[in-house]
Parts: C-alpha cells; structure tokens; sequence
C-alpha cells in the first residue's frame, strides 16, 4: 500500500490526477450534451438519431472496461490513463470532418472505448489499489474537482461556439486533452512506479479464474443489479430533467435554475461527507451511505410524483436527488472493494460497474418511451420503484456478504 503522506489535499501528483479527471469529464462526455443542439442544427439529424452516438459509446466504454480493468492490474494505469485521453481527443477531432450519421455513431463508438480507460471506473481502480484503505480520501478529492466539469465544459463549449462556431469548439477541447490532460495524467499516476506488479495474486491468476468466482457469487450479482439500479434511476432523471420539472408548471427560467443545482448538490453532498470523516472524527460506514442515499432517491421521486406543482417538493427533489448522485460515485469503489476485496480489484471493478454503464447507457431511451406512452408522473414512480429495489438488493447482499467468503479475497 501507497500512502498519501496525510491529507490528499496537500499531495501535488493527486491534484494533477484530479484536474486531468476533471477535463476528460469536460472535453470527452460531457461535451456531447453541451453540443446536441448545435449538432442538430448543423446536421438537420434528429435528437433521438444522435442521441444514438451516445449511447453506443457507453455501450462501447462497459464492453471495454474489463479489458481497461486488467491493464489497471497489470500495473499499467500510467500508459492506459495517458493513452486513452489523447488518443480520445484525437478521436473527437475527427467530428468537424463527418457528413453522414454513421461516421458521427462511428466515432462516438471509438470515443467511447476510450472513456473506459480515463473516467471515473478507472480513475477509482487505480486509487483504490494504489492507496487500499487510504483511498476514500483520495476519491472524495478528485470527485470534488471533477464534479465541475460540467460547470466548466457547457459555458466553455457555448462561449467558443457562440464566438466562432462549434467546430472551433471541438479543436479547442482536442488541444486541451492532448496538451494538458495528457501530461498531467502521465504525472499524476506516477505515483505507481513504473512496471509495478502487485506482491498479491492479481497477475498471476487468470482472467478465466477471476471471472468465474465472480459470475458465481450472488454477492457480486447483488452489487452489479444495485448499481444498475442506481444508474437507471440517475440516467432516467437527468436525461428527461427538463420535460420533467416543465411537468410541474415550473417555468423554463426556473427549470433551467433547478436542473443547474443538482450538480452543485453533488458536490455540497461528497463536501459534507469529508468534513464529517475528517473535522468530526467519524468514520461513516459506506453500506449505510449507500443505503441512505438509494432510499433518499426512492423517497424524493415518489413525492414529487404524487405532490403535484409543490415547489416545496420541487426543491426537495433536486437535493435529493443531486446529494445521493454525489455520494455514490464516491462509496462505490468502496463498498466493492469491501465486498469483493482489492485482489484482481481493477477487473472486479470493472466487471461490477458494467451494471451502471448498462444502466446509464438504456435508461434514457426507456424514460422517454415511458414519458411519451404515459406521462412524468409514471416516470417519477418508476425511478422510485428503481431506487426502493436496489435498497432490497443491497440488504440482501449486505447479508449475504457476512456469510460468504468470496474466492479471490
């Protein structure tokens, strides 16, 4: 184990792995929602037609996550990390040159084979394995910085293309990736040396007799369904946000001003948590933070939906909502890593989180038709209905990982 030599906030090559994190959010995914419009335009295609590309590359970055999850093992986290980045936005270069839809759902293919290998899945397995009981503190900085990578890429992308266009938008974000994400990535993961193999049994055992323990093991079915679950409430709830809060009578201004607070409540909700744990001495645990924050999910869409135009609920919703979405991402490695231990942990990760990219990746789609067949409301009771199952799966699985030992421990 690596220590952080105190709080992570003092350490230099962590901050340089935050910042690098924090503009592949920006420039890799979350410039897809800060450009749909502007492609619309552009391209006269549909939204749902390129809202195809989007999730093809998150079908892409989960089908390639476990490979990405056994380069991390393999002690190899410097030139995946590195790698993935440049050549990611090298790969979003090539969209100012597209003129059919199957070269813009190609490209977005490959970018997505990308965002497994610089996002959160492996920015986490790295940390995890590298710091082991130290990680926690070292997530909740990193999901601190980078959970304003939102706030940085839609004002960024909208600015450069309301200057110039959103071509110039895209070479801007390639220069920035390759220039400064990717050295600082190369950085920031030197914190491994260079070939480190792990004293455990991770590159000695095969991925056939890690896969099969796992695929055998109801506490790892139990982790995947309750992050897929978590994933499908989130993915369905920001996906149709706008038409959802409209529902409510709420005007566009203020459903602008709401759908834009639940990224700050995210990181109001990880800041809590690491004033709690670090300022009051406690050490919160992870299964009753992963709990809390499912049942509120579960609790916050069910009363908006049978609330009706409260704005009192409307705010509500939007905490309870941003807050769990915050504290997850950071408790989710955690809580794997405490279920199915750190050995081989970059594939186990890898392989448990195909639940969320899954999740995220169909939940969209599934909300709208949902949306367009019924109405908001069906919707609010079936993301709580999601949340309130993966509340049941994550007892039962709790319970059932304090009777059995999993094999690769």
């Amino acid at each position: 184990m690596i220590s952080t030599g105190g709080s992570p906030w003092r350490n230099r090559k962590l901050w340089s792995f935050a910042i690098a994190e924090t503009l592949s959010w920006a420039g890799l995914f979350y410039v897809f929602p800060a450009l749909l419009l502007k492609w619309h335009e552009w391209f006269q295609w549909g939204i749902a037609e390129l809202s195809i590309g989007f999730t093809l590359a998150l079908i892409a970055s989960a089908i390639i996550g476990m490979i990405a999850g056994r380069i991390i093992d393999s002690g190899n986290s410097q030139k995946l990390m590195t790698l993935s980045v440049i050549i990611g936005a090298l790969l979003l270069s090539l969209l100012p040159m597209v003129t059919m839809l199957w070269q813009f759902y190609l490209v977005w293919l490959l970018i997505g084979c990308c965002l497994a290998g610089c996002l959160y899945d492996p920015c986490f397995s790295y940390i995890t394995r590298t710091f082991q009981a130290d990680a926690k503190n070292s997530i909740i900085m990193i999901t601190l910085i980078a959970g304003f990578a939102s706030t940085i890429s839609y004002p960024l992308c909208t600015l450069i293309t309301d200057l110039y266009d959103w071509k110039t938008t895209i070479y801007l974000l390639t220069v920035i990736l390759c220039f400064i994400a990717g050295p600082l990535f190369w950085y920031g993961t030197s914190i491994e040396p260079a070939g480190w193999h792990s004293s455990d049994k991770d590159n000695k055992t095969s991925v056939a007799k890690v896969v099969k323990p796992a695929l055998y093991s109801p506490v790892f079915w139990g982790l995947l369904m309750t992050f897929a679950a978590f994933s499908s409430n989130q993915g369905m709830i920001v996906s149709q946000i706008f038409p959802l809060l409209e529902s409510r009578e709420i005007s566009s201004g203020m459903t602008v001003f709401f759908a834009s607070c639940i990224g700050p409540m995210q990181v109001i909700a990880r800041l809590i948590l690491f004033a709690t744990e670090t300022f009051g001495n406690r050490d919160i645990p992870i299964l009753g933070v992963c709990l809390a924050s499912l049942i509120c999910l579960c609790l916050s869409s069910l009363a908006l939906a049978v609330g009706g135009t409260s704005l009192i609920l409307v705010v509500l919703f939007v905490i309870f909502q941003g807050g769990p979405y915050g504290l997850f991402s950071i408790v989710r490695p955690v809580i794997t890593a405490e279920m199915l231990g750190r050995v081989n942990f970059g594939l186990l990760s890898s392989m448990v989180m195909m639940g969320s990219l899954w999740g995220s990746a169909f939940a969209p789609g599934i909300a709208g038709s949902i949306a367009d067949r019924w109405n908001y409301d069906t919707v609010l009771i079936t993301t709580s209905s999601i949340a309130a199952f993966g509340v049941i799966i994550l007892m039962v699985t709790s319970t059932l990982q304090r009777k059995i030992t999993f094999n690769l421990r």
